[in-house]
Order: C-alpha cells, then sequence, then structure tokens
C-alpha cells in the first residue's frame, strides 16, 4: 500500500531493510522502525498541535508498544501516550512514559484498575456508570480524584464492528445526574470514535457523524448543567493535515498513531507531511506454481496489501515490484504469495513489504534503526511485538 510512496519519499530505508537482510543482520518477519524519521513525524505534528492550541497523545499500538520510539516521540514534542488497552498501559507506564488517555478503545477491567490509576493518566475513557463507579471508589481510596471522559453515541453514530460500547445519547442526561454525585471523579471530556474517515474514491479525509456529536454534546452538557468540558478527543486519521480540521470546528483532542509512522491511507497518497517510517522484512521461503511463497507472521488483515519489493544480493540493480497477496483474515498467516510468473524469485531472496498494520496483534519481531537518512546506522535493539526488548545489539553498522 506503501511501497511506491517509500520509494519516492524515504528510500533510505528501502535500502537500509535490504542491507540489514542480505548481511544477516535482521531476520525475516521483522518490521523496521526508521526512528530519526518517526521523531521529525511527530515532531512535524507537534509544531502544527501547538500552532492551533491542540493537544496530542501518540498511540504505540501499531508500533508494537515500543518503550524506545515511545520515549523518542515524547521528546520530539508529544509528551503523553494514549493507550489502546491496559496491557499498553501497563508496558508504557513502566518504560516510564507519562499516560494521557487510558481506557478507549479498550476498557480497563477492575481487577486492574488500581493499577492503572496509580500510574495517574490525565484522563480515563467510560463507557458504563459501573466502571464510572469504581474508578471514583478506586481514586478516593489513593487519596485522588480521577478526571474521566465519557465515549459517546447516537443512532447516527459511526462505529466498527468489535468496538462498540459507550454512552447512548438518549441515556446521557439519566448518567451524568449520577456521575456528578460521584466525589472520586471528575467529568472533563468527550470522545467517539472514529470522527474522520479517509474516502478511498475521492481521496479526501472527511468528517464522521462522531465529530458533530462529540463537539454538540459539549455544548449540551455546558448549557444543561454548568459543565465545562475541557477535552473533546476525535480520533482517528491524526496527522499534520487533520489537526486545523479538527481545531476549526472545537475539538481539542488528537491521538496521532499511523500519522507517527507516516501509514494512515492518506499517506498512500500524500507527497507532503509526514514521510513513511517503517517497513515489515520477509523473505522467500519457497516456489510453487509461478508464486514465491514468503514468511509471514506480521500481516493484518485490513493492510490492504499490493506489493513487494523483492530481490537477492544484488538488490541495488534487480529489485522490483511484484504483485502480493496475503491469506484470508480466517487463515493463519504462515506465508504471504508474491507472483513470480517471470521466475526470477530465488529462495532467500529478501521480500519488503509497506502495508497498514498493527504490529501489537502479529507474531513479528521490531527493529528499531536509527542513522538511516544519515548512513550512520544504528541498531538499538529487536523487541517483540508487546514493546518487550529480545536483543540490546546497540551498534553500529
Amino acid at each position: 500500500m506503501f511501497l511506491e510512496k517509500m520509494q519516492q519519499r524515504n528510500p533510505e530505508l528501502i535500502e537500509t531493510a535490504f542491507y540489514l537482510h542480505r548481511k544477516e543482520i535482521l531476520e525475516a518477519n521483522t518490521y523496521i522502525l526508521d526512528l530519526d524519521q518517526i521523531k521529525a513525524n511527530a515532531a512535524l505534528m507537534a509544531k502544527e498541535a501547538a500552532h492551533y492550541n491542540f493537544k496530542l497523545y501518540f498511540m504505540t499500538k501499531q508500533l508494537g508498544r515500543n518503550p524506545l520510539v515511545a520515549k523518542a516521540i515524547s521528546a520530539a514534542g508529544i509528551e503523553k501516550a494514549v493507550a489502546v488497552d491496559p496491557w499498553e498501559a501497563r508496558t508504557l507506564a513502566q518504560a516510564g512514559i507519562k499516560l494521557g488517555n487510558v481506557g478507549h478503545l479498550v476498557q480497563v477491567p477492575d481487577t486492574m484498575l488500581a493499577e492503572i490509576i496509580f500510574y495517574q493518566p490525565e484522563i480515563m475513557t467510560v463507557y458504563s456508570l459501573a466502571k464510572a463507579k469504581r474508578i471514583s471508589e478506586i481514586a478516593l481510596a489513593q487519596g485522588k480524584v480521577q478526571p474521566i471522559m465519557l465515549r459517546i453515541y447516537s443512532p447516527d453514530s459511526f462505529n466498527y464492528q468489535g468496538q462498540m460500547g459507550g454512552i447512548s445519547l438518549t441515556e446521557l442526561d439519566k448518567f451524568v445526574t449520577e456521575i456528578i454525585k460521584l466525589k472520586g471523579i471528575t467529568l472533563a471530556g468527550l470522545t467517539a470514535f472514529p470522527c474522520l474517515l479517509f474516502d478511498y474514491e475521492t481521496k479526501v479525509i472527511k468528517t464522521t457523524p462522531n465529530l458533530e456529536l462529540v463537539v454538540k454534546t459539549a455544548a449540551d452538557l455546558a448549557q444543561k448543567y454548568g459543565i465545562k468540558i475541557k477535552q473533546l478527543n476525535t480520533p482517528s486519521v491524526t496527522c499534520q493535515k487533520t489537526i486545523s480540521m479538527l481545531a476549526e470546528v472545537g475539538a481539542t483532542h488528537g491521538e496521532p498513531g499511523h500519522g507517527l509512522t507516516g501509514t494512515t491511507p492518506y499517506h498512500a497518497y500524500a507527497d507532503q507531511g509526514e514521510k513513511p517510517a517503517l517497513l515489515y522484512l520477509s523473505e522467500v521461503s519457497h516456489l510453487l506454481d509461478q508464486q514465491a511463497y514468503i514468511f509471514g507472521g506480521g500481516f493484518y488483515s485490513r493492510s490492504h496489501l499490493k506489493y513487494a519489493l523483492a530481490a537477492g544480493d544484488n538488490y541495488q540493480v534487480e529489485s522490483k515490484l511484484y504483485s502480493a497477496s496475503q491469506p484470508a483474515a480466517e487463515m493463519i498467516d504462515y506465508y504471504a504469495a508474491l507472483d513470480n510468473s517471470s521466475a526470477k524469485l530465488k529462495v532467500g531472496d529478501t521480500a519488503l513489504l509497506a502495508f497498514r498494520t498493527q504490529i501489537f496483534v502479529t507474531r513479528a519481531q521490531v527493529a528499531v534503526v536509527s542513522g538511516i537518512q544519515t548512513g550512520k546506522l544504528k541498531l538499538h535493539g529487536i523487541y517483540n511485538s508487546q514493546g518487550q526488548l529480545l536483543s540490546k545489539k546497540e551498534e553500529l553498522l
């Protein structure tokens, strides 16, 4: 999905990936993260957000919850993280990363609430009165008042299957009257997801009804109850391009994830803004019926995979794009297939892919590399998909 843009905008990462595999420094089923470019992308968004007085929390699930990269993003100007689930929150907090938003898209189980509240997240998203009450009880026990944010929806809301839940607009008044009685929490935010979507036909980022719902509901709560909602959090496709769109309608917060690696759907067509900073490395395993099968483990069902760039030792001359396909979502991704009707691919050849991914749901490895843009390569370490260090290389290449 992103290979052609990668060739145009970050060819150095492609060259590095070929080099590291041909030298047997990295193995198949490894994502390579361009640390310097991710920092540059984060700094670009941080500068744009500051211009509009807009706040950002960075997402790391698509990066495999990598603590080293998280620290680099924080240093680049996006100081706090949003954790998609409490296990990501734990990984980041234990690595010293400040938490912005926890509980969206995945609620915090009751058995983990005390731990997460102890980490002092700036805000926690809740879907139910029962969860709000438990947060209040535990926060009081810790001598705190925990700010919370409500995920809201209406009959017009757009929702993804598997991500349903929140406070119905029809029940909101009843909910708020109960919430304001609780002493251990304060209602500080509203959110919905997704608030923006990329239209593949028009190649334009468009708003969803969720965005208007968040903004309008905040105004209604101020009028009815005198509640000032400080945070109107409007995630999805957050990047330099969309910050002004969100700020101008009254939103206050966004949560860049794929924007950090230049891999939102918008970036497959963009010639400006964040540059692609992530590649998946594989290798030809075997050949069969005009297909070259490459090792899997890191594919994702919504990847929009189209091509792979592949070659052997003479990659600087012979590398070319091959049509690629991965198994259906109900199958395990032991392999993906490249069209080898030209019969040019060989067992052991390097295959590079750039597609929309979520590393945290894969079984891939993650290599963090700096110096790609300057030619002074440094492999900082190899991690698993959950952000745990497997091998600390810390070597110049």
